[in-house]
């Protein structure tokens, strides 16, 4: 997310100046002063120019989730990669200006299936396998997946076992979960994967080949070919298909990054925040207020600007 990596002095100042500009109270000195920010060095002009094309992107990216992507998204398999790779309305404007195969590579544009809602969504995918797939999830199924399905992004949870025990494998860039009986959460976030495990055992395997078979009631971390054992249990982790978000000594990165599906704009908090380490009870289905309580609880302010642009700055 663009939002939780460090940035240079030119683009904290090209967000502090969206931020001023939004607020519809800025003089016409400030105005003045805009102009001779961005005329007074080349690099200002430049993060100026990035950050309206994030936003603009993000934007557009929305736009087409409920449509022309969304249609696409939604067509039979067969269908729907000729659809995204073509394009149609606004998707074609993105598709042309990013680049079709690195979006539908980097979005996962031609998964099997995307969660466009803030709620989660119950899915039975290819081999009539359950899931609920929460916010922008986007699983792959089948044969097009590693195992039975392929978690590219966002987060899901499967029910307890299968019909003869068959085991259910669910892979991700970090590495495989095999559950027999036990139902998973498995969360795809920038740092590493989470994986919750409840009703039974279930095995964890790393891509350098590291194996452990985990407990019930455990939550782990996969990242780095390393397994890790989380502090919270596997009913908070669960807790987010109740619509909460619990964590316990979690790095800030992974709070905002997952209000960042519910939200679905530019969140910004400074450096001194990301660094750090957070435990509490965030309320998935009020976004605003979730992130208004991150800020808080580490000592910031945040202001909203609809739903384009949370920044949080010193109280």
């Amino acid at each position: 997310m663009d939002g939780i990596s460090a940035l240079d002095p030119a683009a904290q100042e090209a967000i502090d100046w969206e931020v001023r500009l939004r607020s519809g109270e800025v003089s016409q000195e400030e105005r003045d002063a805009f102009t001779a920010w961005r005329h007074a060095d080349p690099a200002h002009e430049e993060a100026w120019t990035r950050l309206q094309q994030r936003l603009g992107r993000l934007s557009a990216l929305q736009g087409t989730s409920g449509a022309a992507v969304r249609k696409a998204l939604d067509e039979p398999s067969r269908n729907r990669r000729r659809l995204v790779k073509a394009g149609a309305g606004v998707a074609a404007a993105v598709l042309a200006g990013v680049g079709t195969r690195q979006l539908v590579s980097a979005w996962a544009l031609d998964a099997d299936y995307h969660n466009g809602h803030a709620a989660p969504q119950r899915i039975a995918l290819d081999g009539d396998i359950p899931v609920t797939a929460g916010a922008a999830a986007r699983v792959y199924a089948g044969e097009r997946a590693q195992g039975d399905i392929y978690l590219a992004a966002g987060q899901i949870a499967t029910d307890a076992g299968r019909r003869g025990y068959q085991p259910l494998v669910v892979t991700t860039r970090d590495g495989m979960v095999r559950a027999e009986r036990a139902r998973v959460s498995v969360d795809v976030l920038r740092l590493h994967t989470v994986v919750a495990v409840q009703g039974g055992d279930a095995v964890l395997t790393v891509h350098q080949g590291r194996r452990l078979r985990v407990p019930d009631g455990s939550a782990w971390s996969l990242s780095a070919g390393q397994i890790a054992r989380m502090p919270e249990t596997s009913a908070d982790i669960f807790s987010w298909t109740r619509g909460t978000l619990v964590v316990l000594d979690r790095a800030v990165p992974d709070v905002v990054e997952t209000l960042g599906r519910y939200f679905g704009g530019y969140i910004r908090f400074p450096q001194a925040a990301l660094s750090r380490r957070v435990s509490g009870v965030f309320p998935l289905n009020d976004v605003e207020g979730a992130l208004q309580q991150l800020a808080e609880s580490l000592g910031f302010s945040l202001k909203l600007y609809g739903n384009v642009l949370a920044v949080a700055t010193q109280a």
